[in-house]
């Protein structure tokens, strides 16, 4: 049964309820009398108590169950993927592009270079990585809005890819789930634990800084046979972070003596590969009929590519996306009265897929 605080009132009326079915020689309980306020000085207390007791145990379950095993909340992190810049002609001659250069979008957002760049003379273009000023979700940015940079005059063209890598600090929800996690992954050998360990897998410049980390999993088992499927922050993982995965499964092992040195999570006899996903884009046709005095803008139309966009890739392996459930998401932007998509089949991602969107036309009805 849940530990349950009685307040004030709840404990006098207990009280009074149990002296009268204990005696009849009290009957005066009215608001003032001996008997009520005798009943309601102890009440005042045992109200504190349940309070103190309530805290003091909303205290204690983090550390005993996510402070002990080092289950910190997760912190924001920062958005980032790649800016392409190009001009014609080409430039005539090497040109560095220097760390923190500053990118921005038409709404404001800024985006830094995260490593210096050369543009080597005679190349039409060149893409440079960049990361988002500010930690969380707020500087995820579709393709094609970041298109300005004061570093690079007139003439110069800016473009980027979809960066929808960014998270805001972990919930305390999204913080149990993972923690439940953990715990199924005590017993290793399970599948569960050898899909937990995968889920760890990162990539690490030369600094040790994480620069890729696992963002979608999928799991195939056969008798004797298990492979998992990783999608990163990056999108197709890299030959690193499979590495590490496949790594974390195996364990390590002394390479002159075979004597394991740290443990891994694969049963004895069993064969786990852990290789990456293949993405499969979604294309799809959206019909838009505006209320009465609304236009079909470019913002509007924005807002309808960034919640299909998100709905797609928020499809986990295994899990279908319902063709009433996206016609709700999108007829929710502002000012929408009627929509009508191309495709009415429910959309199912493999264990094996990531689903990213396709082509999308938007248009008026």
């Amino acid at each position: 049964m849940a530990f349950q605080i009685k307040d004030f009132a709840s404990i006098v009326a207990s009280v009074i309820n149990h002296m009268r079915g204990t005696t009849s020689k009290i009957t005066d309980y009215q608001p003032g009398s001996v008997a009520r306020t005798v009943v309601e000085g102890p009440a005042v207390e045992m109200e504190e108590l349940y309070l103190q007791m309530f805290l003091g145990l909303r205290e204690a379950i983090p550390v005993a169950t996510f402070q002990s095993f080092g289950f910190g909340k997760l912190p924001a992190a920062y958005a980032h993927g790649f800016v392409s810049v190009s001009t014609t002609p080409p430039p005539t001659a090497d040109m560095l592009v220097p760390e923190g250069t500053s990118f921005t979008s038409a709404d404001g957002r800024e985006y830094l270079s995260s490593v210096a760049i050369t543009w080597r003379a005679g190349e039409p273009m060149v893409v440079i990585p960049v990361i988002a000023a500010a930690a969380g979700t707020d500087y995820n940015i579709a393709a094609g809005l970041i298109t300005s940079s004061a570093f690079f005059g007139a003439g110069y063209t800016i473009g980027n890819q979809a960066i929808t890598n960014g998270t805001d600090a972990e919930t305390d929800d999204e913080r149990a789930a993972r923690f439940a996690d953990f715990i199924a992954s005590l017993s290793r050998g399970t599948v569960i634990a050898c899909l937990y360990a995968a889920k760890q897998a990162t990539a690490r410049d030369e600094n040790g800084n994480i620069y890729e980390y696992v963002t979608r999993s999928g799991i195939s088992e056969i008798a004797g046979y298990v492979r998992i499927y990783l999608y990163s922050s990056i999108g197709i993982p890299s030959a690193e972070l499979l590495a590490n995965g496949q790594q974390l499964i195996d364990g390590q092992y002394d390479p002159e003596t075979g004597t394991p040195m740290v443990a891994g999570f694969r049963a004895g006899g069993i064969r786990i590969d852990v290789l990456a996903m293949v993405e499969r884009e979604i294309p799809m046709g959206i019909g838009v009929r505006m209320r009465q005095g609304y236009a079909l803008t470019t913002t509007v139309q924005q807002t309808i590519s960034d919640t299909y966009g998100n709905a797609i890739r928020n499809i986990q392996p295994g899990d279908t996306l319902l063709i009433d459930n996206l016609r709700a998401l999108l007829i929710g932007t502002p000012n929408v009265a009627e929509l009508a998509l191309s495709s009415t089949q429910n959309i199912t991602c493999e264990q094996f897929e990531a689903l990213v969107p396709g082509a999308l036309t938007i248009y008026p009805i």
